[in-house]
C-alpha cells in the first residue's frame, strides 16, 4: 500500500511546492520526501484502476518531456498491510487517505509562519512579498516561529499534568488503595508542591548540579499556576526576544518532566514495581471466540485496574493501543501502535473500545459504527465512581459480543514475543558505563516518539535502530516507539544476537538472558527514560552533557513528544527530531534551538530539514555520540 509523499521542488535557487508559492532556499531545504525534482509544470494525483489502494504522484517537467512517478509505502507492518486493500476496495477512509486528501499542505503552517492567536487573523508572514511581513499585531517571522514551538511544548506539558491530576484525584478520593501508603502520601505532597510552588527538591531524583544549571538558565519551575499560565500568555503577545520566549518554553517543559516523574512514582506506590515481563505484540494478540475490550490512549491506571478486576474470571480479552500496558498485576498486550490504531476495528473482533483523549484519533468514532462497536469515553462528565463505571464497561462488552455475533472476524496470526518494562533497578548501569569507558560500545541512543503518516509506518525507527545496534550502540526505548520496534523482533531476546554487533551482544548477554536488543523503559506516561538518565549520571559521577548519549524521535507526531524532547535537551542530551518542527520559517528560532541551547544546556535541539536515508540518520546519531 502506498501514499503520496510531500516534497519540495527546485526552481532557480528556490524550493517550490505543488499548488503553493516558493520559499527561498535559506528557509528550508528538502522536506521529508524525495530529493528535489525537475522544475514542476503540473502535478496529478491518481488512483490506477488496477490498483485502487496505490497512489501515484505524476510530475511533468516544465518543458513537458518525460514524467516521474513517486510512491511511498503506507506501512512496513505486514499485519496492517493485510487490511489496506480491503479498506480501499470498500472505500473505508483511513488515516493515509485523509493525509492524501490534505495535500498540498499549507506551507505557512508547516514552517511556523502563521498565527491564529487572536480574532483579527489569521495572519501570515510572507517570505517573498515586500508587504505582509508581520501579523496585524506586529508579530514578525521570528516571533511566529518561536511561538509555534512554545505552543507545542505547552500543549504537551499540559497532557502530562492532566494524567497526573487524574491519577492523584483518584488516590485522594480513595478510589484506589496504595500498596505503599506512606510513599503515596509523600508523592501527593510533592505533587501539590509542584503545582503551587514549583518545589522539585523534594522529588529527590534530580541532581543538585542539574537543578543549579536550570536555576542559572532561569528555567527551574516556580509553580504551575505561574509557569504554565505565564508561558501560555507569551503566545498572546508582549515584548520579548526569541531566546527569552524559548526559555519560557523550556521552563514549562522541565515542569512537565517533573510531572511525568511523579506519575511514575505514584504508580509504583499504588501498584508496586513493574518487573521486566514477557509480552506479545501485534494484531494476533486479539483473542478469538471471546469478548474483546481495547484500551485506547492515556487514562487513569486506576480505571484500568477496576476494569481488569471486573473482567477477572469472565473470559474477556483486554488489550491496549497507545497506553501504559502494565498495571500490576495486570498487563494489556499491545495490539498495534499509533499510526495503525484504526486497523484493529477491521478485524471485526473488537467488541468495545475504552478511550481516553490523548493519542486517540477522533476518526475511531465513525469507523467503529461500521463494525457496530461502541466507544466509551473515559473523560465523560458525571461518569460516576470508577468501580461502577468499570462494571458497566465490562457488562457492555459482554452484551456487545453477543449482539455482534454475525460480524465476520479476521484476526491475523501475526504476533511477536517481547520483553518490556525494564528500569534502572533491573539494568546493571555500571556494566553499561564500563563498556562505554572501555570503548566496547559507542554510547547510548534513546528511541522515542510514535508514528507520523508523513513516513512509512515503523520504517524509520526500525531501520535506524538496526543500524545503531549493528554499530554497537546501546539502545533504549519507550511508549509507542517500543511497540513499533517490538513488532519487528527487536525486543525479542531470542533475536538479540542477530540484530547486534558483537560487543553490544556481549554486553546485553552479561546483563541477563531476557535482555533484548532494544531495552524498553516503559510507557511514555511514566518516567522510565528520565529515571535511567539520572541513574546513569549518578553512577558515572558526571553530568549528562559529558556522557555519550543521544535521543532520536524518528517518526514524531504528538505535542507531548515535543515536550519530552525539550526537557531531554534541558537535561543535556542532544535531540534529533523528525519531521522537522514548524519553526523553519524563522532562521533565528532554528539557530536558538541549536547554538543557544548548546550554551545554556550543553545540548542542541536539532531541526533537520534535509532529506536523508535512514542509514545516514543513524550515522549522524552515531557521530553525535563522539562529543
Amino acid at each position: 500500500m502506498y501514499v503520496l509523499r510531500k516534497r519540495w521542488f527546485s526552481r532557480k535557487g528556490r524550493r517550490e511546492r505543488p499548488g503553493m508559492g516558493t520559499l527561498p532556499s535559506g528557509v528550508i531545504d528538502v522536506a521529508q520526501g524525495f530529493s528535489p525534482a525537475y522544475p514542476l509544470r503540473q502535478m496529478e494525483i491518481s488512483k490506477p484502476k488496477d490498483l485502487p489502494y496505490k497512489f501515484i504522484c505524476r510530475l511533468y517537467h516544465e518543458k513537458g518531456e518525460g514524467k516521474m512517478d513517486f510512491v511511498q509505502r503506507k506501512t512496513a507492518d505486514t499485519a496492517v498491510e493485510h487490511f489496506l486493500k480491503e479498506a480501499a476496495e470498500k472505500e473505508i477512509p483511513l488515516v493515509w487517505d485523509r493525509y492524501e486528501g490534505s495535500l498540498p499542505q499549507c506551507g505557512f503552517c508547516e514552517t511556523g509562519l502563521n498565527c491564529r492567536d487572536c480574532l483579527q487573523g489569521p495572519c501570515t508572514s510572507h517570505p517573498f512579498r515586500d508587504q505582509n511581513k508581520v501579523g496585524i499585531c506586529g508579530k514578525d517571522r521570528d516571533i511566529l516561529g518561536v511561538h509555534s514551538f512554545v505552543r507545542l511544548v505547552v500543549q504537551g506539558v499540559m497532557g502530562y499534568f492532566d494524567q497526573l491530576a487524574d491519577f492523584a484525584k483518584g488516590i485522594e478520593t480513595k478510589e484506589g488503595l496504595p500498596k505503599r501508603k506512606d510513599q503515596a502520601v509523600k508523592v501527593l505532597k510533592d505533587y501539590k508542591n509542584l503545582m503551587e510552588k514549583g518545589n522539585m527538591d523534594s522529588i529527590g531524583k534530580f541532581s543538585k548540579a542539574l537543578i543549579d544549571s536550570w536555576k542559572a538558565a532561569g528555567v527551574y519551575p516556580e509553580g504551575i499556576g505561574r509557569d504554565l499560565l505565564k508561558v501560555s500568555q507569551k503566545l498572546d503577545g508582549g515584548i520579548g526576544e526569541v531566546e527569552d520566549i524559548l526559555l519560557w518554553g523550556f521552563k514549562g517543559a522541565v515542569a512537565g518532566c517533573a510531572a511525568q516523574m511523579l506519575q511514575g512514582r505514584l504508580k509504583a506506590s499504588v501498584f508496586g514495581d513493574t518487573p521486566p515481563s514477557d509480552v506479545e505484540v501485534n494484531l494476533g494478540v486479539i483473542q478469538k471466540n471471546t469478548p474483546n475490550i481495547v484500551f485506547y490512549g492515556h487514562f487513569s491506571p486506576l480505571l484500568k485496574q477496576k476494569i481488569a478486576e471486573s473482567a477477572k474470571g469472565r473470559k474477556i480479552g483486554i488489550t491496549g493501543i497507545c497506553t501504559d500496558i502494565f498495571v500490576p498485576p495486570y498487563r494489556f498486550a499491545p495490539v498495534t501502535n499509533y499510526g495503525s490504531q484504526e486497523i484493529p476495528l477491521m478485524t471485526g473482533a473488537v467488541d468495545l473500545i475504552v478511550a481516553g483523549d490523548q493519542c486517540v484519533n477522533p476518526s475511531l468514532a465513525e469507523l467503529a459504527k461500521i463494525w457496530k462497536v461502541e466507544v466509551v469515553s473515559t473523560e465523560a462528565l458525571n461518569r460516576g465512581d470508577l468501580s461502577s463505571f468499570a462494571k458497566e464497561i465490562v457488562g457492555k462488552a459482554q452484551e456487545a459480543y453477543k449482539a455482534r455475533s454475525e460480524i465476520s472476524k479476521d484476526i491475523p496470526d501475526t504476533k511477536e514475543a517481547a520483553v518490556m518494562g525494564f528500569s534502572p533497578k533491573s539494568i546493571n548501569i555500571g556494566k553499561v558505563l564500563g563498556a562505554m569507558a572501555d570503548g566496547k560500545i559507542k554510547g547510548v541512543a534513546i528511541l522515542a516518539g510514535c508514528n507520523n503518516v508523513k513516513f512509512t509506518q515503523d520504517q524509520e525507527i526500525v531501520s535506524i535502530a538496526r543500524e545503531l545496534l549493528k554499530g554497537d550502540v546501546f539502545c533504549v526505548s519507550e511508549g509507542c516507539a517500543t511497540v513499533g520496534l517490538a513488532k519487528f523482533g527487536l525486543l525479542n531476546p531470542k533475536q538479540r544476537d542477530a540484530n547486534c554487533g558483537r560487543a553490544l551482544s556481549a554486553l546485553l548477554s552479561s546483563l541477563g538472558k531476557n535482555v533484548p536488543a532494544v531495552v524498553d523503559l516503559g510507557s511514555c506516561e511514566n518516567s522510565g527514560v528520565s529515571d535511567f538518565l539520572l541513574a546513569t549520571a549518578e553512577a558515572s559521577k558526571k553530568s549528562l552533557r559529558e556522557l555519550p548519549i543521544v535521543a532520536c524521535f524518528p517518526e514524531a507526531n504528538r505535542a507531548k513528544a515535543v515536550a519530552r524532547a525539550t526537557w531531554t535537551v534541558a537535561m543535556g542530551i542532544p535531540v534529533y527530531f523528525w519531521p522537522f518542527l514548524p519553526v523553519t520559517g524563522s532562521q533565528k528560532t532554528v539557530e536558538a534551538l541549536g547554538k543557544f541551547c548548546e550554551e545554556k544546556f550543553g545540548a542542541e535541539f536539532h531541526v533537520v530539514t534535509q532529506k536523508m536515508e535512514t542509514k545516514a540518520k543513524a550515522e549522524m546519531l552515531t557521530k553525535a555520540l563522539e562529543r
